[in-house]
């Protein structure tokens, strides 16, 4: 290990390795496959880095790294070409002639960073067979098993790589159970690979639980914390960060704090780019102590005095927790790990995610339940959950220190649970043993034929109970004759009459991803003439559309707001070959080109080709 340990020191700056790094960079060097899991924090990166550096001097050729993120990619290529490393990413957001100089030194580039949709390009794999790749390093491996079927595909494909590329793989993660691991191994293709996993132990963070009930609750206790920990307005000992389960919520949390005169900032992948970019930099120079953000906000983020995270919604699963938890207290020095749960965010979480899609995050959500409810140290829990069981507690988690408060608590809360579970079962009784005589029938037929347009059951439910709901207004039900004729009946029980009428004939449903109610036989107003059915998809149009996906995706838009059908229907009618073709498309501004327009011209370029 001579070599590696002189690169870690001239490169890095490190004397020695932590434990676990060695291994894995001996092991890689060796050429087996790997699973490395060290804690956020923990330096896996470096695991992959160092032999890379090392195969690149020695002629082996470059280091394939997946990434998931463009910002994760371009914060690891920035950081290595400060320290004198060849790097690059290849990704969507770059120009085309960015990709193409990068594209013509791969040879000379220690560590090539990609997306796994990039992966899927034939072409792309070729070029990287041709100039030889010495490793593949998949970053984020636990995206394999807890996103790759519904989030992001590409990662499914990956084993791909391991027969074109003729390299040893890495999969790096900071949270993965022995059956993620598996998951990982089979998925990529690994054989026999070597498993580094760190200690799930991290003496300096104290972790700990609350339970609350409401939002505003859960923030003003956020603020009351970081108001004792010394946060106020001309000073703060270090940094915090506040996870929040939506956008709206990081707002609203945010504005509490800047009312108490707190420098807060908010982050989430709905702001525009520049925004987040600025926001982002403000936290790391120090302009905003506490930053709110969603989960978009920390992967591949290195900030060493972050003193508190506080979460005021529980995340869906345990292994997000403890990574996003984990950004704390990464200098070594004490910090503060803080969940504030209510029962809202189990429902939230069953609201979201189906059970038959994501066995894994279901699971991980049973462990966070079994967290949050247990009466086991917190960071044995942890480590228990990941296959690593600590020898002793940690002894300042709130478990530890007070374990009779905790207990006493936990009891309250489930009493409460209890309670309110009993109050909706015989809530739901009753809403169900509400019978519905001929008349309130009619009245339901009725309400539904005095309708402009199809609407679904609950705004049925709502307009005949004579709701002022800002949908009831929208959709101006208030002017239908039978406006309030049930009011006093529960929502649920006109739900089930609706039903019951759909299953007797007498209303019909129309639309399957967002079914309405109807009249038999009953035209739309306004409805749309049917129009002849549309020539198949072109290869370019499909390639366009495919590329939309995948940057709303990434993005988190919707996919018109990459660009709508007509600038796609203009980009099949007039095949621009120059950046100025291009520009004076219907819908193509400014940000749009510079943006998306290399990746369109190539696409186009490459369609043409094809057809030639």
């Amino acid at each position: 290990m001579t070599e590696p340990t002189s690169i870690l020191r001239e490169v890095f700056g490190y004397p020695a390795f932590r434990p676990g790094q060695a291994d894995a960079v001996e092991a890689l060097l060796a050429g087996r496959d790997v699973q490395v899991v060290l804690p956020t924090g923990g330096g896996k990166s470096l695991c992959y880095q160092v032999p890379a550096i090392l195969a690149a001097r020695q002629g082996r050729g470059p280091t394939l790294v997946v990434s998931p993120l463009i910002a994760l990619m371009e914060n690891q290529v920035q950081a290595l070409k400060a320290r004198g490393v060849v790097a690059c990413a290849l990704h969507s957001g770059q120009p085309w002639a960015a990709q193409r100089a990068a594209l013509s030194n791969l040879a000379g580039t220690a560590l090539v960073y990609a997306s796994p949709e990039r992966l899927a390009s034939a072409r792309f794999r070729a070029l990287l067979a041709r100039c030889g790749v010495a490793h593949v390093v998949v970053d984020e491996a636990h995206c394999i098993s807890e996103w790759g079927h519904d989030f992001r595909p590409d990662y499914r494909k990956l084993a791909m790589l391991k027969a074109e590329l003729s390299a040893p793989i890495m999969a790096a993660t900071a949270t993965a159970t022995p059956a993620v691991l598996k998951d990982i191994a089979e998925s990529l293709g690994q054989t026999d690979p070597v498993s580094v996993i760190g200690s799930f132990s991290r003496p300096n963070l104290t972790f700990s639980v609350e339970h609350l009930r409401g939002d505003i609750a859960r923030a003003q206790r956020a603020l009351a914390i970081l108001k004792a920990a010394g946060f106020g307005p001309k000073a703060a000992p270090g940094r915090a960060i506040i996870y929040v389960s939506t956008r709206k919520k990081a707002q609203s949390v945010c504005k509490i704090l800047r009312a108490a005169k707190l420098p807060a900032a908010y982050y989430h992948a709905g702001r525009a780019d520049s925004a987040r970019a600025n926001v982002q930099a403000g936290f790391t120079a120090g302009r905003y102590s506490v930053l709110v953000a969603t989960s978009a906000f920390g992967m591949g983020v290195d900030l060493p005095d972050v003193r508190h995270v506080i979460h005021t919604q529980a995340p869906g699963t345990i292994e997000a927790y403890y990574q996003q938890a984990g950004r704390a207290g990464r200098d070594g020095a004490s910090a503060h790990c803080t969940l504030l749960y209510s029962p809202a965010d189990t429902r939230t979480f069953h609201l979201l995610v189906s059970e038959q899609a994501m066995p894994g995050m279901q699971a991980g959500h049973r462990a966070l339940a079994d967290y949050i409810f247990g009466s086991t140290c917190r960071q044995v829990a942890f480590a228990e959950h990941f296959g690593v069981p600590l020898v002793r507690p940690c002894g300042c988690c709130d478990v530890c220190t007070r374990s009779d408060a905790v207990a006493e608590m936990v009891r309250s809360a489930r009493s409460q649970r209890a309670t309110q579970a009993a109050a909706r079962r015989q809530k739901v009784a009753a809403e169900r043993a509400v019978t519905f005589t001929a008349a309130q029938d009619d009245h339901i037929v009725a309400f539904v034929d005095g309708l402009r347009s199809p609407v679904g059951k609950r705004l049925v439910a709502l307009g005949l109970r004579g709701s002022k709901a800002k949908d009831v207004r929208r959709k101006k039900l208030e002017n239908n004759p039978r406006y309030g004729v049930l009011t006093g009946t529960p929502e649920k029980s006109i739900v089930l009459a609706v039903e019951r009428l759909l299953t007797a004939g007498r209303l019909v449903r129309r639309g399957r991803k967002y079914p309405t109610v109807w009249i038999p036989g009953k035209p739309v107003r306004g409805a749309p003439r049917k129009t002849p059915a549309r020539a198949q998809a072109t290869g370019l149009e499909r390639a366009l559309k495919r590329m939309r996906r995948r940057h709303a995706r990434t993005r988190r838009i919707k996919p018109y707001q990459v660009f709508p059908d007509r600038t796609l229907a203009a980009i099949l009618a007039s095949r621009p070959t120059s950046s100025e073709g291009l520009s004076g498309l219907w819908g193509m501004g400014g940000k749009r080109l510079s943006r998306y327009g290399a990746e369109i011209l190539r696409l186009v370029a490459e369609d043409g080709a094809q057809e030639r």
